[in-house]
C-alpha cells in the first residue's frame, strides 16, 4: 500500500476482518494486573466502518463507527495506526497505537496522568486459526529511563520484541511510539509526535 492511497483504504487493507486477542493491563511498576481475551470485528458496510471489540469473559461489546478515520487518527502506508488527543497540555491523556504484520498485530493503550504514566495495556492480536502462544502470567515489563539532558525517554518492554516509549523534552514536545520486531530484519513502528505548542504533528512520510 502506498502513501498516496486514502487513509481509509490503508486502514482497512491491513486491519479489516476478524482478530482474536489477549489484552494485558500493567501497572506503573510494569507488573500485570489483569488479562482478558477479546474478539474484534472490523467491517465496512454501506460506507460505515465499524470496529466492534467484544470482551469474551463478559460478553460486552464496545463498538466504534466512522465514515472516514477521525482527524486525530494517524495511519501509515503499512496500515499501522494511532489514536489520541489532537493537542497535548497540562492534563491527563490517552493514546492508542497499533502495528500490524500480516496475520498478527501488537497494540498498546497508554493512560497518562498530568506528570506520569498511570497504566499500560498491551495486546497481542491474531487472525483466527493462527497459533499464538500467550505470555505466561504474570507478565512483567522491563522499564528503562534514559536522560539525554534536553529530553527524557521512558521505555517499557513487555516482551523482548516489543518496545513502548514516551519521550518528553524541556521545551514541551512529546513523542509516543510503539515498535515491534516480528522478524529479525523487519521492524513495525508508529510514532505520535506533539510539538512544543502541544499540537499533534503530521505522521512522518516514508
Amino acid at each position: 500500500m502506498t502513501v498516496t492511497a486514502p487513509p481509509r483504504q490503508r486502514l482497512l487493507a491491513a486491519n479489516g476482518g476478524i482478530w482474536e486477542g489477549l489484552f494485558i493491563r500493567l501497572g506503573t511498576d510494569g507488573r500485570e494486573i489483569e488479562r482478558f481475551p477479546t474478539l474484534l470485528r472490523v467491517t465496512d458496510a454501506n460506507g460505515t466502518v465499524e470496529a466492534a471489540l467484544t470482551y469474551l469473559s463478559t460478553g460486552r461489546t464496545v463498538p466504534m463507527r466512522f465514515d472516514q478515520p477521525p482527524p486525530a487518527m494517524q495511519i501509515t502506508p503499512e496500515g499501522h495506526w494511532s489514536l489520541g488527543i489532537d493537542r497535548m497540555g497540562p492534563w491527563p491523556w490517552i493514546a492508542e497505537l497499533c502495528v500490524v504484520h500480516g496475520e498478527r498485530r501488537r497494540r498498546v493503550v497508554l493512560r497518562h496522568g498530568v506528570s506520569a504514566l498511570e497504566s499500560l495495556t498491551y495486546a497481542r492480536e491474531w487472525r483466527p486459526g493462527i497459533d499464538e502462544v500467550s505470555p505466561a502470567p504474570p507478565l512483567v515489563a522491563t522499564r528503562q529511563r534514559l536522560d539525554a539532558g534536553h529530553e527524557i525517554t521512558s521505555r517499557w518492554i513487555p516482551e523482548p520484541d516489543v518496545e513502548v516509549a514516551i519521550t518528553t523534552s524541556g521545551q514541551g514536545s512529546v513523542r509516543v511510539s510503539l515498535a515491534w520486531w516480528p522478524e529479525p530484519d523487519h521492524t513495525c513502528r508508529i510514532e505520535r509526535r506533539y510539538a512544543a505548542s502541544g499540537l499533534l504533528e503530521p505522521q512522518p512520510q516514508a
